[in-house]
Order: C-alpha cells, then structure tokens, then sequence
C-alpha cells in the first residue's frame, strides 16, 4: 500500500472538511430556510446531517494527524 506524503494527507483533510461543512449547510441550515413539511422530516434531515457531518470532521482530524505524525 502506498504511504502518502504530508501534502496530499493535508489537502485530503481540506477536502473532508469541506464536505462536513456541505453537509452542514446543506443539512442542518436549509431545513430552516426552506421549512420542512413537518418535525419528523426537519428531525431526520437535522440528525442525518450532523452524523454525516461529525463523521466528516472525524475522518478529516484523523487524515490531519496522519500527516502530522
């Protein structure tokens, strides 16, 4: 398996960051703007888009101190 430079382990970090942040926005921010049809609806997007999210950070902190190391 190929080992990868400090670089590319930094920018795939960059990257995984900005998708937890997509998914933020697009998951927890628009439900209030666009006004879900109902709780149920608002309380799945809201929840699946912070797991995503927070799945997201994870995966780009530990990337982050791979490349660190």
């Amino acid at each position: 398996m190929k080992k990868f430079s400090v670089g590319q382990l930094d920018r795939a970090s960059e990257i995984a960051g900005n998708i937890a942040v997509a998914w933020f926005s697009a998951g927890a921010i628009s439900p209030i703007l666009a006004l879900p049809r109902n709780v149920r609806d608002f309380t799945f997007t809201f929840g699946m888009s912070m797991a995503m999210a927070v799945l997201f950070i994870v995966f780009s902190l530990a990337l982050a101190k791979g490349g660190k190391s």
